[in-house]
């Protein structure tokens, strides 16, 4: 390890854990359905910051070949 990079620089508290609990990972994972014909999407094509409360993701079917824009709105801390 580096000097000065470890978990206590960056105000880690303990290593990562693996977790077996499906549901919380598949909730933190962002998956749409194509607007077109409803396959699954698991990861868009690109996203980009608009500004500090508003990411946009452009998203591909595979399945049809759709391409389609969401926008994901934050509240500001």
């Amino acid at each position: 390890m580096v000097k000065g990079t470890g978990p206590r620089r960056h105000g880690w508290r303990r290593p990562m854990e693996l977790s077996r609990d499906i549901l919380k990972f598949a909730r933190s994972r962002p998956v749409i359905e194509c607007a077109q014909c409803g396959e699954r999407i698991y990861i868009p094509e690109w996203s980009e910051c608009v500004d500090g409360s508003r990411v946009r993701h452009l998203w591909q079917c595979d399945a049809c070949g759709t391409s389609f824009e969401t926008t994901v709105r934050f509240t500001a801390i």
